[in-house]
């Protein structure tokens, strides 16, 4: 791993990391849109109670990111500094304290319950699909979700490739048992919970057993006491609190976004902005896995001292992430329909979301720089910097805007706002990570001229 992360070339190794990240981002995407086919197989009912309960299944995985991105982050760092035990030593920090914290947000969960699912507005229909489906789903995500947790660590030392092969098990198995438990053992949405904790829990036993037995991996899963627990512990943390903004500003910003083409337009127009957000989020997804694979190589190598191999890394991927941006803008802006009838076929649905999405994600190769450059930041630890462009991007700028031009402009003007927030976050993203990418040219030449 180490040959590969240090001497390899790095255009070879952006694409031996990032497509099997990319891949099992994907698969993930599908095994949730199967799960909501089954689920909605069961009743309307049943697939409102998985909808209205997401806000806390997103709470639950913002503090999953804060511990899993922020420990994979500072392993891939202490690798490049030829740490070994202070990496083992954080990869067991982060299986120890997930486990605490879902734990006590389970505990939390269960006392709060009939409070928590009050103040979410369920209907009385709706209510009991509710209880039964995240009750299940919370409490088993204390032996569910520490796999997913740790299986960042694996993509974060070089194993892009195992990581995928773990997750696309799961999602697999997890397609198969959806219908058995809810149909065959008539178990109904608690099934279907009870099928994705299985899954889940599969995943976490494989990865468990991977870092104790595999002795070809660069580091292993060490049960024993770490002497500086609070300091690796605050540093983990430290690089993890991007993750942890974004996740929850934009759930927020995506409940004020609902709210505001109710209250500019309609139900209809929530509909399209479903049906937007799922052409995005798939965007997002491959997005997303190349930017494991870039932090994995950024990483290691600050780690490292290697800056020049930093700079390239880092082109290649903000040069990649905008021709994929480029490529999915050019479909939306010429054939949006193309796309759009994947989710529906009422036609003023299409048309009116075929007019949205182009002004809504018309910014789209600008967003794929941002993504680059905030995730960058956060993996060599810019935490402010990072945090910064979280917040620009959810929040700052997109939430004066709507309440400046949604009242005259009414949907089309939510749309604009989303547009704007967008393009100027990722304008001063642009500015950040060129001024960046100058200051890496430099430390190389300096690390080069003091070599010779």
């Amino acid at each position: 791993m180490k040959l590969n992360l240090e001497d390899e070339k790095i255009s070879k190794l952006l694409w031996q990391l990032s497509v099997p990240a990319i891949l099992a981002m994907l698969s993930g995407a599908i095994f949730n849109l199967v799960d909501r086919i089954y689920v909605g197989k069961i009743s309307s009912y049943a697939l409102t109670a998985v909808g209205i309960t997401m806000p806390i299944q997103i709470i639950q995985m913002a503090f999953v990111l804060l511990i899993g991105i922020g420990t994979s982050a500072l392993i891939s760092i202490k690798l490049g500094e030829g740490k070994i035990k202070e990496a083992e030593d954080i990869l067991y920090l982060a299986l120890k304290y997930i486990i605490i914290f879902l734990l006590v947000f389970s505990i939390i969960f269960m006392a709060l319950m009939d409070q928590i699912l009050d103040w979410l507005n369920i209907s009385h229909d709706v209510l009991p699909y509710a209880k039964d489906y995240i009750a299940i789903v919370i409490v088993g995500s204390i032996i569910g979700i520490p796999g997913y947790c740790l299986n960042n660590s694996l993509r974060s030392i070089g194993q892009a490739k195992l990581s995928m092969k773990i997750i696309v098990i799961t999602s697999i198995m997890n397609i198969i048992l959806d219908p058995i438990f809810i149909f065959v053992f008539k178990l109904g949405i608690a099934g279907a919970a009870i099928a994705t904790v299985i899954s889940q829990t599969t995943l976490t036993i494989y990865v468990i057993v991977i870092f104790i037995r595999r002795k070809d991996l660069i580091i292993g899963l060490k049960f024993r006491k770490v002497s500086n627990e609070g300091q690796l512990l605050k540093e983990s943390l430290k690089m993890g609190l991007p993750s942890f903004n974004v996740q929850i500003l934009a759930s927020v910003v995506n409940l004020f976004i609902n709210n505001s083409l109710l209250r500019y337009g309609s139900d209809f127009d929530v509909a399209a902005m479903t049906i937007i957000s799922s052409i995005y989020s798939f965007y997002h997804m491959v997005i997303t896995g190349l930017v494991q694979g870039n932090n994995a190589i950024c990483g290691y190598n600050w780690g490292a001292e290697r800056y020049g191999r930093v700079k390239k890394s880092l082109e290649l991927a903000l040069a990649y992430s905008f021709i994929i941006s480029l490529l999915l803008l050019m479909v939306i802006l010429i054939f949006p329909q193309l796309l759009v009838r994947a989710f529906t076929d009422e036609l003023p649905l299409i048309k009116a979301t075929s007019e949205g999405i182009r002004l809504y994600l018309c910014m789209l190769p600008l967003i794929g720089l941002h993504t680059i450059s905030s995730q960058y930041f956060q993996v060599v630890g810019y935490i402010k910097r990072s945090n910064v462009l979280a917040f620009l991007r959810y929040g700052i700028i997109i939430v004066p805007s709507v309440y400046v031009l949604a009242p005259n402009l009414g949907v089309m003007g939510v749309y604009l706002s989303n547009a704007l927030s967008d393009g100027i976050a990722s304008i001063i993203a642009l500015v950040y990570i060129v001024y960046e990418l100058n200051k890496l040219k430099k430390l190389e030449q300096s690390l080069t001229d003091h070599h010779t």
